[in-house]
């Protein structure tokens, strides 16, 4: 199914905004409990909202609208002719989902993800901004006439490097994009990239990556635009899907490095460096950033 949404939600938060009052209500509650200040008992805060702000005397200051979160099997409904634009903190483009909504207006000054919907409430296309509003990305979102999805694009705004954006899947040896690059990923039914494309501004192609799955690893193969294989690696998984060691193949199969990565406790990794002989040439302590989403 396509992204949806509905409009039906039960949490309510009062709390003291400076020298204003804010308060949260179902998209479901009428307009005079929201001028006189009536909210509901609950409202879910994953759900569609509205939020509130008063003066200290009562009087209604403002009213914004905090989206749901969308995921593939909800819709967002609108009777709006032009393109509706919803805004959000996280953005899951394995599982095709935005959550924890926001209002346009709490979008300054924070890194967010800005959902465009076409007047039937699909979701065309997703921008990341950064704090400073400036756009990094686009995924555009690719639909069948069956109502799924099985690939979308990435178009890319600077240069980039795309191992640095995921390890796990890419190589550094392969992973240059140019301003106006696009990344074409071919997904399968579990939201996992099958095929990775990597085009320039006019379409063409620079170079692509395969992949193959099971529980316990992940194997990349990585090719030139005219399938001369380049190389491989395999990323092997810890307990809690954590990245256990990445090991990296040249053209021929033969070791050319290896990544190890231990975690003595939660805030903590350590970052070994191993060369194709299997010996340790360097050791990094690295602080884990619990807060970053």
């Amino acid at each position: 199914m396509k992204p949806a949404i509905s409009f039906f939600a039960s949490f309510c938060a009062l709390f003291a905004q400076n020298d204003s009052l804010v308060k949260y209500y179902s998209t479901e509650i009428i307009r005079s409990n929201i001028i006189k200040g009536r909210p509901e008992i609950e409202v879910d805060i994953n759900e569609a909202h509205f939020k509130a702000i008063y003066h200290p005397s009562g009087r209604l200051k403002s009213i914004e609208y905090i989206p749901a979160n969308l995921a593939k099997d909800r819709k967002y409904k609108t009777n709006r002719e032009k393109l509706t634009r919803l805004y959000y903190l996280r953005w899951d483009p394995r599982k095709q989902e935005l959550s924890e909504g926001i209002t346009k207006n709490n979008s300054k000054g924070v890194a967010h993800y800005q959902a465009l919907l076409t007047v039937n409430g699909i979701i065309s296309t997703v921008d990341y901004f950064d704090k400073n509003y400036i756009k990094q990305w686009s995924f555009h979102m690719n639909w069948d006439d069956y109502d799924r999805s099985n690939k979308y694009d990435i178009e890319f705004y600077s240069n980039r490097n795309l191992y640095e954006l995921n390890k796990e899947l890419f190589a550094p040896d392969l992973s240059t994009i140019r301003t106006g690059w696009k990344t074409r990923y071919e997904i399968n039914s579990d939201g996992k990239p099958e095929r990775v494309k990597v085009l320039d501004a006019l379409g063409n192609l620079f170079y692509y990556y395969e992949f193959t799955y099971t529980k316990k690893w992940l194997k990349s193969k990585y090719y030139k635009q005219d399938s001369t294989f380049v190389g491989s690696h395999t990323t092997r998984y810890a307990k809690g899907k954590k990245i256990a060691k990445i090991t990296y193949y040249d053209e021929n199969d033969e070791i050319k490095k290896a990544i190890s990565y231990e975690y003595p406790n939660k805030n903590t990794m350590i970052v070994s460096s191993i060369n194709s002989k299997g010996k340790i040439i360097e050791k990094r302590l690295i602080p884990l950033d619990l807060d970053k989403k």
